[in-house]
């Protein structure tokens, strides 16, 4: 039987810790060098070798550009990528690589196997990075009991103390890359969160940014040096600016010894300087801080004491505001880099304790009460939230569904309003991360599809939508229609890369049904790969409709010497990918004298949809049928039907941009790219159709 452990995964230092089952405390586990904490360091070696920890640090301290730090504040960020070696890896995949190293270094300490693991994470995450994190977890060989959030897991440590009973705390957690503020009500049993605030693009490297950019600019000023180019430099330099910022928490002023640009020299820095070009970072942390207190309605009296977590509370500075702020000193008994690991590893073990007390004394090893162990009710750290249209109709919104400060694992439902039109339809949940009104103020996570939902009689529907968040801070949706029992299929889709719709009038996007005529060319020169091509393609736009926009029917039309409806309107995409596959060439005469826009305009006058025609053709057309096209093309235009028109061969791309009406979806392709432009054009016309639901009250 493995043991469990807690895994302070941190942005520039983590620890490993496990709970003695002889004294029932929480102990830290020593890496090969003996210390307890090991730098968040990987370095690519080109043997295909990862060093980690010391051993990549020192590495990057002698300028190997092929090491990686400070990926924590990355997770979940799809752009984020460093190419070591030829090979990419993003903020998950280092992580990952991160954990397994730190659990095959434990395992050797202690001479016993891992079983499970409780990773903390700043309590500020959102939903994208907490699943990265659990996905790193799984990665590395781990069996993730839970993931908790590291003020709350300092809480725990904290509880070991007897005297924090029954008091109000705030956890000041400043570490590397980081910054978390929560507020905590610690009882004889349970730790309660009361509050949770941060930003994880704040942490100690940001300070030590402000010290290297000083450091660099009086090397600029006073000798003529600029190294703000030289990556090497600037690397050794960092490395630097983070030893000055430890040694100013025991020093007022020391003298960093510089040697770049083949000059030598010493350059005096005092934590008056430090405390000026840093004035603005703390005063980030005050807002954060003054941001919780009043939304939970909570004063500086109120609180009890602040614990310091994280290895950039020792600056002097954060010291002097905490006991300027409360009025108090920072609260003892906690050290701040071992504090979170600790309680992760009290977490790890709470569940296991209450099984062994369960059981008979013969069938378990004797353990001692697991110190310091206590129920957590912890809260979300943000609001969550859809796109959803107002009440008034002339704006989207970002509605609430679960409130910030909300104990989890939570849960919320909001039902909305839906235009149902004739057939079966979809509607779109984007899930949203912020308090802010406005959609693109917040973070968008996932987009959920929520389909067969079922026409009504009066053309509308109410749907519930419900979010789980669960201890983890994972969400899931789920919804349901009014009057069906049971909840509706829901998919996870990619977020569109362009969300900018959201700050349009709702009334601009918003159509019941799309009517799509099909017209394709099977003339003469259609005949073999370029027919086969065609069919395969139309196919293709057929199947994609009927994901992206299944309230829409679609008809074809066959034009050569003659345009012909080969399929009415409909909504049997089987049926009509049958069809397809069985157009001749030879059925409509040979020769391209007849354009089809005048029968697509017959066949689509009486629609109320939204209206489409796309043309597909692979040459000129004779006898007047190109003006006539045209004279068709746009009495389509004035009654409202968009024009797509799409060739290859000998067709004339001047000519298509004439009778087109959607111009960047009209072109001149060839037959390999065929069937991606008409994917293209499936995709761009289902998202024409609005699935965004209207806020009810």
């Amino acid at each position: 039987m493995g043991i469990r452990v807690g895994i302070d995964l941190g942005t520039t230092y983590s620890a490993v810790a496990y709970v003695n089952e002889q004294s029932g405390k929480s102990c830290l586990i020593p890496n090969s060098y003996g210390e307890v904490l090991t730098p968040s360091v990987l370095c690519f070696k080109p043997d295909g070798q990862i060093l980690f920890g010391q051993d990549a640090k020192n590495e990057q301290e002698a300028g190997d550009e092929n090491t990686a730090s400070f990926f924590k504040r990355s997770m979940g960020v799809e752009l984020f990528g460093l190419n070591m070696h030829g090979k990419r890896y993003n903020a998950t995949d280092l992580s990952a690589i991160l954990l397994s190293k730190l659990k095959a270094e434990a395992e050797s300490g202690l001479g016993e196997r891992i079983e499970e693991a409780v990773i903390t994470v700043p309590a500020y995450f959102g939903h994208r990075e907490r699943e990265a994190t659990l996905e790193a977890g799984k990665r590395a060989g781990l069996h993730v009991q839970t993931i908790i959030n590291e003020p709350t897991a300092a809480a725990l440590a904290y509880g070991l103390n007897d005297t924090a009973v029954g008091n109000t705390i705030m956890i000041y957690d400043l570490g590397g890359g980081t910054f978390d503020v929560t507020i905590a009500r610690i009882e004889q049993d349970c730790v309660t969160v009361l509050g949770t605030n941060g930003n994880h693009a704040l942490g100690g490297k940001d300070w030590d940014d402000r010290i290297a950019e000083y450091l660099m600019d009086e090397l600029l000023e006073r000798y003529d040096v600029d190294i703000y180019d030289d990556w090497e430099a600037r690397s050794t330099l960092r490395v630097l600016a983070e030893k000055v910022k430890k040694q100013l928490s025991q020093r007022q002023k020391i003298n960093v010894p510089m040697n770049f640009g083949g000059v030598r020299c010493s350059l005096e820095f005092s934590q008056e300087i430090f405390k000026e070009i840093s004035a603005s970072l703390m005063l980030i942390t005050k807002d954060v801080i003054d941001d919780l207190m009043s939304s939970i309605g909570i004063t500086w009296h109120q609180i009890d004491g602040v614990i310091l977590v994280g290895g950039s509370t020792r600056m002097t500075m954060v010291r002097d505001y905490v006991r300027e702020m409360s009025g108090k000193e920072p609260l003892a008994g906690v050290h701040p880099d071992e504090a979170v690991a600790l309680g992760a590893a009290i977490r790890a073990n709470m569940e296991q304790t209450a099984v062994r007390h369960s059981l008979p004394a013969a069938k378990t090893k004797p353990v001692l009460s697991l110190k310091g162990a206590k129920s957590i009710r912890d809260v979300t750290a943000h609001a969550l939230g859809t796109i959803a249209v107002s009440l008034e109709g002339t704006s989207y919104i970002n509605s609430t569904i679960v409130s910030k400060n909300t104990l989890v694992p939570a849960s919320g439902t909001k039902t909305y309003e839906l235009v149902t039109g004739k057939r079966p339809r979809e509607m779109d949940v984007y899930v949203l991360i912020g308090e802010y009104l406005r959609p693109l103020d917040n973070d968008i996570v996932h987009r959920y599809v929520i389909s067969g939902i079922t026409p009504t009689k009066s053309n509308t529907t109410r749907i519930a939508v419900n979010y789980q968040y669960d201890a983890n801070g994972v969400v899931k949706v789920s919804a349901s229609q009014d009057g069906r029992r049971g909840d509706l299929p829901v998919r996870i889709e990619k977020v569109p890369e362009d969300m900018n719709w959201t700050d349009e009038n709702p009334a601009d996007h918003f159509v019941k049904d799309i009517s799509i005529m099909l017209a394709i060319d099977v003339s003469g020169s259609m005949a073999g790969a370029p027919l086969d091509m065609a069919k395969k393609a139309v196919n293709d736009f057929i199947r994609n409709i009927s994901v992206t926009a299944p309230q829409t029917r679609i008809g074809l039309i066959g034009f050569a010497e003659r345009a012909k409806l080969i399929a009415p309107l409909s909504d049997d995409y089987d049926a009509l990918m049958y069809i397809v596959n069985h157009i001749r060439i030879g059925d409509y005469g040979a020769l391209t004298n007849e354009q089809p826009l005048t029968s697509a305009y017959n066949a689509l006058a009486d629609c109320d949809d939204a209206k489409y025609i796309v043309v597909l053709t692979d040459g000129y057309w004779f006898d007047g049928a190109d003006d006539r096209g045209l004279s068709a093309a746009e009495r389509c235009k004035i009654g409202g039907i968009e024009i797509i028109a799409l060739g290859f061969g000998a067709a004339d791309e001047n000519y298509l941009q004439q009778i087109s009406s959607m111009k960047d979806l009209s072109s001149l392709t060839d037959l390999d790219n065929l069937r991606s432009e008409f994917s293209r054009i499936a995709q761009v016309i289902g998202s024409t159709s609005s699935k965004i639901n209207k806020i009810i009250t």
